[in-house]
């Protein structure tokens, strides 16, 4: 599976549309994250990539410029 829909499946599955969550919370995930791509050496870079992706698709949105996002789909 693809970073793109590994992180919108995490998502999904832990916050409803409309709640907020932090980078910090994705950042929880991190070792989750390691062990699907243990080649990655840089997975709290890829998944702000991947949130960036999400962002650009729809899925999500920036609140702030401190890492804030709400779900929207």
């Amino acid at each position: 599976m693809a970073w793109n829909d590994e992180l919108l499946d995490l998502i999904s599955k832990k916050w409803k549309i409309g709640q907020s969550f932090s980078l910090e919370d994705i950042y929880q995930f991190e070792d989750h994250f390691s062990k699907l791509h243990p080649t990655n050496n840089f997975v709290q870079a890829k998944l702000r990539q991947t949130l960036q992706n999400l962002k650009t698709k729809g899925f999500i949105e920036f609140m702030d410029n401190r890492g804030h996002y709400i779900r929207i789909k």
